[in-house]
């Protein structure tokens, strides 16, 4: 699937296509198991919450009057609980995957196809490790960027309300000087982030390759992506160009036919009847969260892969991999990735 040499970007792109079309089935299979029932997940949260929130719409369009602190803050809260449980569900979907992705490439890159059965086995029993390196990295990285800038977001809100004598009091709005404060930290903590993910990126492949831990594995990254930053950076990045542009186009027709209702609004006799809106923008949802699933399940295994090739090509590199996986390749059913030294690599 490879050579057995230091990979190129070819190399590792051609490499990741490879890989899928070998085993499709496998990938496919565990991506739509894992999407499929976040879908699911997410389709049930948002008729449950479309039922709510459309009569909490009309009856705010009945009265004359601003919802309340009280009001506010509970759905605020709200929010930010559902918010954090899909985050953690979608966290442990998105390991199972790497993981999944790299039992595949364990076998692969010798040319050899890995039934479904044991790529579920080896994920599954390794996907704990996978998401808590993964938590590990989110609470490094994106937690404090999100926090600054939603703290910078809630700020420039409070100076909106408070520059008009209508609005309702809401004392959980911080104070309009902190908004430069977490826009401008957060764009900073922002590209340190960057910095670090790429650094702890191998980390998802060493633990399904290598046995580790959560730790352990983001301190082998940190070693294999030394004195490669920007490599790994740039093949990685250019990735995720393909991934993203690959699921914009499986989502486009989704959208478009979640748009249709909204072409044809069917207002009240007044022009002001919210329902069909309401309505419009549940069949739009709707079909974008069916479209979602399908693209992420067709895509979302591509950037792991390339990651876990470029974990296999920075041991090759620096660990002198090839030769030992040359000798797997006729003698062993599994190559001896464990371990760094170059004969047991």
């Amino acid at each position: 699937m490879i050579p057995l040499a230091p990979l190129g970007a070819g190399d590792v792109l051609g490499g990741a296509f490879a890989a899928l079309g070998r085993a499709w089935k496998q990938l496919l299979g565990v991506s739509l198991l894992v999407f499929g029932f976040l879908g699911l997940l997410g389709g049930v949260v948002l008729f449950t919450g479309y039922q709510g929130f459309e009569e909490a719409v009309l009856e705010l369009e009945a009265r004359s009057t601003p919802p309340g602190t009280d009001t506010v803050r509970s759905f605020l809260l709200g929010l930010g609980a559902l918010w954090s449980g899909m985050s953690l569900l979608l966290l442990l979907g998105t390991s199972l995957v790497q993981a999944a992705a790299a039992a595949v490439l364990r076998g692969a890159v010798l040319g050899r196809t890995v039934p479904f059965g044991t790529v579920w086995r080896q994920a599954w029993s390794r996907v704990w490790a996978v998401a808590g390196g993964n938590l590990l990295v989110a609470l490094a990285t994106v937690v404090p960027v999100f926090g600054l800038l939603v703290l910078g977001w809630l700020a420039l809100l409070g100076i909106a309300f408070s520059s008009s004598p209508d609005a309702p009091e809401l004392p959980l709005l911080p104070p309009g000087w902190l908004a430069p404060v977490g826009l401008l930290g957060g764009l900073g903590l922002g590209l340190a982030g960057i910095w670090l993910w790429v650094r702890f990126s191998l980390a998802p492949a060493a633990v399904v390759f290598e046995g580790l831990g959560p730790v352990a594995a983001l301190r082998r990254s940190a070693r294999l992506v030394r004195g490669a930053w920007w490599r790994v950076f740039g093949i990685a990045l250019l990735a995720g160009v393909i991934a993203a542009f690959a699921t914009w186009l499986l989502q486009l027709p989704f959208q478009f036919l979640g748009a249709v209702p909204a072409a044809f609004p069917s207002d009240g006799p007044d022009g002001t009847d919210l329902a069909p809106v309401l309505t419009a923008v549940a069949v739009a949802l709707a079909f974008s969260l069916v479209g979602t699933v399908v693209a992420q399940a067709v895509t979302a295994p591509f950037s792991p892969l390339v990651h876990a090739l470029l974990y296999v090509d920075r041991r090759i590199r620096t660990e002198d991999l090839a030769r030992s996986l040359a000798e797997a390749a006729a003698r062993d059913p599994w190559p001896p990735y464990h371990g760094a030294p170059a004969r047991r690599a």
